[in-house]
């Protein structure tokens, strides 16, 4: 785009005797051998280790769930979004005002309580502060209720414990596993896994019969406990064995199928089979209590698991959800949080632009679960726009706060400075989940705000600026960018007034386009069927001069090549590769003209210990060989862009640290080799969990 023109599982019953010598003995840090394929897989970084955020369950817990529901102590707490503005969240084996601890079952057994599971319900988007939960299925006033009956028959079925749950439509699915025994430490054996599904928001539940997996004599069945995630139509199953120690295997089935076994199809690492013993490790063992979601901030799935003889909690990433995964990094270890297990993502927080992803974790002793968060590395899949909101003709920043607010915040340049704090443009624009972005969009030469609602509904709605404000957002299209697509902004008429496009990335590939007639969004056009698929990073840029935006691709893989797809007026044309080996994966790539000669540039962010940056040149045709431009800039965890803050027709650099200080700082472009004084720009501005721009 032109920025020079203008601009678990629990233990339960009788788990007690048996933790001592599994992950619960807490602090061990040898690594178990690593047995699937694609270990060497690079990962997208941690900033840091976990920190807690609060208690959810229990005593002292956010929603006080001892007091309100009966629920003194629990563990797991599997998240799934409803399709209806809530998460549901189920627990393993729970316990009443009985319970006296340590672990499961320990207590008064008058008043014990004993619940194999329960479920409750948040519609909490503001996680810095804890999950509230709003609701449970309840039996009584101020009583959860056990959602899946059980037999407590040790040796026949002691237990049936939640592992995934997904919905599809207004129906709700919890995949559970039926507990014969528990075996040593970490181990247990299952009769068989099952799903059960709900018309009812999770009130009252049915175990299909049909839908169930049998174990085997020798307890070895593939898929008895399981992560789900939906993606392109399908929804994909990850299972592993009963107990700690196994592979994970994979399998999906179309969402209109999940209640039939016979319509699933199992993973060989080359191809799609009925036979689930045909299906190979897609991670190998030892895996625990396993959770699957895709990241939006990242663009890739993330795999969180307990790793039990290593005595952590830890994260893998892949651009598709067979892999190849990448080698695991430790996300919260038993040396810091004792008798840890259990790690289950908050659906919520991966579908959304915050560098923090929440996910619940379980602790033996409280036996309770809390609400934990990691700060992940990278920059978010968000190639830009232009940002010069008073028409002044320098860059300036915006912030929005993406939680319940849904306030949007703006910074003028000065030339040297972002001026003035905690001004407030818009007071409800780009609520969490959604994705905002700026651009010139009625022509008035200056920029407006975006917004993708994504979801089923996918509308875009426009905030016009006036120089000083945002106007209130009003609908500019009715469905456009759903889902996981990546919207862009960008001018691809050559009119002066901003477009949007989206890519619809995995197989499919496509890239639609809606111009702007200066009041709306036209509808979306394919201009483009096979562009930067899967966790290939799209972006936007005029990349040869010509007045009209063209759409480039960063490969962030094994061959970290960078395509482009000119602009041809009403569609993009055959890509070419521009550069063999550019912004690898965990870099973050941006788009701008360095240089001032109308022709963007490629730049890339390279964190890490470096914390380097690198341009290559357009030429129009190729981008030239990647140069330093910058030795120090960026640190893990900020979130770089680039725009013309200085006002000078060169594209700078600005990063914001996203952390406590929640500074900004710019390094202004010299136009040849350089990214040059670097200094601080504003002290206050884009806090953690935002999304600045």
């Amino acid at each position: 785009m032109k920025r020079t023109t203008r601009r678990r599982i629990p233990a339960a019953l009788s788990l007690a005797s048996l933790i001592i010598g599994s992950v619960f003995a807490g602090g061990a840090t040898a690594e178990a051998k690593e047995s699937a394929s694609g270990a060497d897989v690079k990962a997208a970084g941690v900033v840091s280790r976990a920190e807690r955020v609060a208690k959810l369950t229990g005593p002292g817990s956010t929603s006080a769930t001892d007091v309100r529901w009966q629920l003194k102590a629990t563990d797991l707490g599997i998240m799934w979004d409803n399709g209806n503005g809530e998460v549901l969240t189920a627990f393993g084996d729970s316990y009443g005002n009985g319970w006296t601890g340590p672990g499961a079952a320990v207590g008064d057994p008058a008043t014990l309580d004993w619940r194999c599971n329960l479920l409750a319900r948040s519609g909490d988007r503001n996680l810095a502060d804890g999950m509230s939960i709003d609701s449970m299925a309840t039996d009584r006033a101020g009583h959860a209720k056990q959602v899946l009956p059980c037999k407590r028959v040790d040796g026949d079925e002691l237990t049936t414990i939640p592992t995934a749950g997904i919905s599809v439509g207004n129906r709700q699915y919890m995949h559970y596993m039926s507990v014969r025994r528990w075996g040593g430490p970490g181990e247990w054996f299952t009769n068989y896994s099952g799903i059960a599904w709900s018309d009812d928001n999770g009130e009252n539940w049915v175990k299909d019969v049909d839908a169930r997996w049998q174990n085997n004599a020798s307890f070895s069945n593939k898929f008895q406990m399981a992560a789900m995630v939906k993606q392109g139509g399908y929804v994909y199953m990850y299972g592993t064995p009963g107990g700690r120690f196994g592979h994970v295997h994979l399998s999906r089935v179309p969402e209109s199928g999940l209640l039939d076994p016979g319509a699933y199809r199992y993973w060989t690492g080359g191809s799609w089979v009925t036979d689930p013993d045909a299906a190979t490790p897609v991670a190998g063992a030892p895996v625990g209590e396993l959770s699957v979601q895709y990241s939006r901030y990242l663009g890739r799935f993330v795999m969180m698991y307990l790793d039990d003889p290593g005595g952590s909690i830890v994260m893998r990433t892949s651009a598709t959800p067979w892999g190849p995964w990448s080698d695991k990094q430790v996300v919260a270890s038993g040396a810091d949080y004792p008798q840890l297990y259990g790690s289950f993502i908050h659906p919520w927080s991966a579908d959304s632009n915050s560098p923090y992803l929440y996910f619940t974790m379980s602790q033996w002793q409280p036996y309770n679960v809390f609400l934990m968060r990691v700060r992940l590395t990278g920059g978010g899949i968000m190639g830009g726009g232009p940002a010069d909101f008073d028409g002044d003709g320098r860059d300036d920043i915006a912030t929005f706060t993406q939680d319940d607010r849904a306030e949007v915040y703006v910074a003028k340049s000065t030339g040297n400075a972002f001026a003035g704090k905690s001004v407030l443009w818009n007071d409800h624009f780009a609520p969490g989940g959604e994705t905002p972005l700026t651009g010139d969009f009625t022509g008035d030469g200056k920029d407006d705000a975006v917004t993708f609602t994504h979801g089923t509904e996918a509308e875009v709605y426009v905030a016009p600026s006036d120089g000083d404000s945002f106007a209130t957002g009003a609908r500019w299209h009715d469905h456009f960018a759903p889902g996981r697509e990546v919207p862009a902004v960008g001018d691809f008429d050559g009119d002066g007034r901003d477009d949007i496009a989206t890519f619809t990335r995995e197989d499919t590939a496509d890239v639609y386009v809606a111009l702007s007639d200066g009041t709306s969004f036209g509808a979306g056009q394919k201009w483009h069927d096979d562009f930067a698929p899967w966790a290939q990073f799209p972006a936007v840029g005029d990349v040869n001069g010509d007045g009209r935006d063209d759409i480039i691709a960063f490969t962030q893989d094994a061959s970290n090549d960078v395509y482009v797809a000119l602009n041809e007026g009403d569609r993009f044309g055959a890509p070419r590769k521009v550069h063999d080996h550019f912004a690898p994966e965990g870099e973050r790539p941006r788009v701008g003209d360095v240089n001032g000669d109308g022709k963007d540039d490629i730049v890339t962010f390279t964190g890490g210990e470096a914390k380097d940056v690198y341009v290559a040149l357009s030429d129009g045709a190729v981008f030239g060989t990647g140069q330093k431009w910058a030795d120090f800039f960026a640190l893990d965890g900020e979130f770089p862009y680039v725009g013309d803050y200085d006002g000078d027709g060169k594209d700078d650099i600005v990063t914001f640290t996203q952390n406590d200080l929640a500074d900004v700082y710019v390094n202004v472009s010299n136009g040849t080799d350089g990214f040059v004084g670097g200094a601080k720009w504003h002290d206050f501005f884009g806090l953690a969990g935002e999304t600045s721009l």
